[in-house]
């Protein structure tokens, strides 16, 4: 295949470290090939966390090795997938992934060009599976291997039947809430939490996990699909802009009539069908309802669907990766300060590596103030605290204060957070 000294392989196990030798920690493949990850390397806590999913999940690793050390220096999830289309530019060819809601790209700069495209012409041919892997976060494609995996689906020409039964507003809200709570810790994600704040890849595996949640609590849900060009903005991606082909959430509709959209990718509570298509950027979108049984709807309406949740947790498996893996890179987690307009009443935005302390500071207050601070992670990680903080305060003149404020993340993971203020008296 196109790089050398890569093995794509099914992890088997991760052994405990050697005592002789604490750096390192082998990981050993389906196959029987072993590399070692060196604990050293700033990503290996991460990614020893997204091998240990890979694991768990049975999920394929692509791994670049170090002839030299046998160290893993690159360490990628691949897609599973079917080859739909191809589309060639002059600058590169738009590639089409089944399933994959994502924008994938093979870009004519890459030096291995003519034999990915070889090969995925030959997977469009066939429509054989295949494993492609590509970068995080352009989603450039880098490697493509056929896929020993034989993966059973069940699908059905025509359209499933919208079953959703009425719930007031109140209700809506309570169910959002109850899949929003579900959220996967940005830093680390671990099963079960569902990778919301990884919008590039992976809705049609949080819809079903959300439709299960609240069929679970008693109301019955159905599906929204739409189809587009679609561009969205994001604070969840390095670069802030995501690109879709398809995308899919839940929909409960109300007792007035209204159908309101949960999606907490997107936004902070359930909202009209309306506003959910109009932040998607593209007005020629076509939106197509179904019932919640549906896990995929293709572009040409063939239904798959997946009643024992086997495929659903496989997905939100693969997306937790893919999420871990960007967290453990030189991104660092989400959310991504550039993407984002300062609140009114913070001051400045932060970053702490993980298990220390950092000082920051503030000049210019009015000595006569009386400032309180507050540092909020912007990290989204239920279930455990990260920051805490201290203030100190300095003189600085006779009207004029600095505010030193020392911050310790008490977790392992990188956290970015707001140092927001607020003047109690003046």
């Amino acid at each position: 295949m196109p790089r050398e000294n890569v093995l794509v392989e099914e992890v088997s196990e991760l052994t405990a470290t050697a005592a002789a030798e604490t750096r390192y920690r082998a990981v050993v493949f389906a196959d029987g090939s072993s590399a070692r990850l060196d604990l050293e390397d700033s990503r290996a806590t991460g990614w020893l966390a997204a091998l240990e999913e890979m694991r768990a999940a049975g999920l394929t690793a692509y791994v670049e090795v170090d002839p030299r050390t046998g160290a893993i220096v690159e360490l990628l999830c691949p897609l599973p997938v079917v080859v739909g289309d191809l589309r060639e530019s002059d600058d590169g060819v738009d590639v089409e992934l089944v399933v994959s809601q994502a924008r994938h790209r093979l870009s004519r700069g890459n030096p291995d060009f003519g034999e990915l495209l070889a090969a995925l012409r030959r997977a469009y041919e066939s429509q054989e599976p295949v494993l492609v892997t590509e970068t995080l976060d352009e989603h450039e494609i880098i490697d493509v291997r056929p896929d020993p995996k034989v993966r059973a689906e069940s699908v059905e020409a025509g359209e499933s039947e919208v079953l959703g039964t009425p719930v007031t507003l109140a209700k809506a809200n309570e169910m959002f809430t109850l899949v929003n709570n579900r959220t996967a810790c940005s830093a680390n994600p671990i099963a079960p939490g569902i990778p919301f704040t990884y919008p590039d890849d992976g809705c049609w595996g949080r819809a079903h996990e959300m439709c299960r949640l609240m069929i679970g609590a008693g109301v019955q849900p159905d599906k929204v699909w739409i189809y587009g060009d679609l561009r969205v903005v994001s604070f969840n991606k390095p670069d802030c802009n995501v690109r879709w082909g398809w995308h899919v959430a839940p929909t409960l509709t109300l007792t007035t009539g209204e159908t309101y959209v949960v999606d907490p990718a997107l936004f902070p509570n359930p909202v009209p069908r309306a506003t959910w298509a109009s932040v998607q950027g593209d007005p020629a979108a076509s939106l197509v309802p179904t019932g919640a049984d549906v896990f995929y709807r293709s572009f040409g309406g063939g239904l798959t669907f997946d009643p024992t949740y086997s495929e659903t947790n496989s997905v939100l498996a693969r997306y937790r990766t893919q999420l871990q893996l960007r967290a453990a890179g030189t991104s660092g987690p989400p959310p991504y300060f550039n993407c984002l307009t300062r609140p009114p009443r913070t001051q400045f935005f932060g970053t702490i590596a993980g298990n220390t302390s950092h000082r920051w500071f503030t000049f210019g207050w009015p000595a006569n103030w009386h400032v309180l601070w507050t540092i909020m992670p912007t990290l989204i990680c239920p279930g455990t605290p990260t920051l805490s903080w201290s203030v100190a305060v300095e003189r600085a003149g006779a009207t004029q204060a600095t505010y030193w404020i020392t911050v310790t993340n008490s977790s392992p993971h990188t956290v970015r957070f707001e140092g927001r203020y607020d003047v109690l008296s003046t």
